[in-house]
């Protein structure tokens, strides 16, 4: 059993957020590298209409944006059960129940009604620390003992009909799910995209490049083999401040 903690933060735009988290896990991580590191570049976005949370783990990221963009409504898609839960809680206790709604699903290909997931690490400690990440053993990791589970498979496509509208950003860092997620034609139309790419399944940096380049400019932070950092801007927009479509 982990015990939990609630703890309070500044979203990069100086809103105050409040976060129920596991202690002895990576959540005080996750939550301080999203906040106070700002990893994903939030601060400086002006957001409206609709983002698209992927991989949302404890809803950093999604109530980060709700707070600093009073506009924005947020679909939040995480597959673990209890990030589920805590994710939910979060948004609650921050006031946002209105404009973040928590998908318990993870993302796929048109089509895919269901995606296997994978999370709960046994063994070392090092395991028992990511145990809330899904899908770790997709990226070199198969040998750890864990637990698995069909959840709701989540397209582009099908986010975009629940939203009713294109995003006008995606945040998306899901251990190799960005692979089949980003592959859809509708990326093309995505004004932004901020996340991590994974070397899953022997996938490399020029394999994003191929899927993205064609429509926008493309920025990576960290090694070349990955795993590391990306931004997407659809050519034609800033690549700073960001309105809503």
């Amino acid at each position: 059993m982990y015990e939990q903690a609630t703890g309070v933060w500044r979203t990069p735009r100086g809103s105050e957020a409040i976060f129920e988290y596991r202690q002895d896990t990576i959540d005080w991580n996750v939550i301080n590298s999203t906040l106070d590191g700002d990893e994903y570049g939030l601060g400086a976005l002006v957001l409206g209409g609709w983002t698209f949370d992927i991989g949302s783990y404890l809803g950093s990221v999604a109530i980060a944006l709700a707070l600093d963009n009073p506009g924005l409504r947020v679909l939040a898609i995480e597959p673990v059960p209890d990030n589920v839960r805590l994710c939910r809680v979060n948004v609650e206790r921050n006031g946002l129940s209105e404009r973040i709604t928590v998908l318990d699903g993870a993302v796929g290909p048109p089509g895919a009604a269901s995606v296997r997931v994978c999370y709960g690490y046994r063994g070392a400690e090092l395991a028992r620390y990511h145990a809330f990440v899904a899908n770790v053993v997709n990226i070199g990791h198969s040998e750890v003992p864990h637990e698995d589970r069909d959840v709701v498979g989540y397209s582009l496509p099908s986010l975009v009909a629940l939203a009713g509208a294109v995003p006008s950003f995606v945040k998306i860092d899901c251990e190799g799910g960005e692979w089949a997620f980003l592959s859809d034609p509708l990326t093309a139309h995505l004004p932004r995209v901020h996340g991590e790419w994974h070397p899953a399944e022997g996938r490399t940096r020029a394999d994003l490049e191929a899927m993205l380049v064609p429509t926008h400019d493309l920025t990576f932070t960290g090694p070349l083999a990955g795993p590391g950092g990306f931004v997407a801007v659809r050519r034609g927009r800033s690549r700073g401040l960001v309105d809503h479509d």
